[in-house]
């Protein structure tokens, strides 16, 4: 006979506790932004963003993302027509654009908000 010790309360909490990740990820809708220079549209850029969130908190960020869709697109929107270190040799820098979206993503949502902002993909086309 095979006696089994019920399993505590306090066992119970500790395993529920290892099986909650600490994030989750909010894949937000692609962002779609013209390089116009003074030529004119040069090029098309698509961005894939993805945020690394503290688990739990993914629906208020969701609620967030027009504001923070918005943000990206008004500050790299001038910043990709004009340069100002964001593309090398006329090719996209994406440490340089990830920096920015962190930046914007600490202006509108506050820290410790966001763990990371992630670029899924990131698509350019000449015109």
């Amino acid at each position: 006979m095979v006696l089994m010790a019920p399993v505590s309360a306090m066992a119970e909490e500790e395993a529920a506790a290892a099986a909650t990740p600490d994030f989750e990820y909010l894949d937000m809708k692609p962002l779609v932004l013209p390089i116009i220079t003074e030529k004119g549209l040069t090029q098309q850029v698509s961005l894939v963003i993805s945020l690394e969130v503290p688990y739990g908190t993914k629906d208020k960020v969701k609620a967030m993302e027009p504001k923070l869709a918005d943000a990206y697109i008004s500050d790299l929107y001038g910043a990709l027509g004009t340069g100002h270190g964001l593309m090398k040799n006329n090719v996209i820098d994406i440490p340089a654009i990830k920096a920015r979206l962190s930046k914007n993503t600490v202006k509108v949502l506050g820290p410790d908000k966001v763990n990371d902002v992630l670029l899924q993909v990131v698509q350019q086309s000449q015109r």
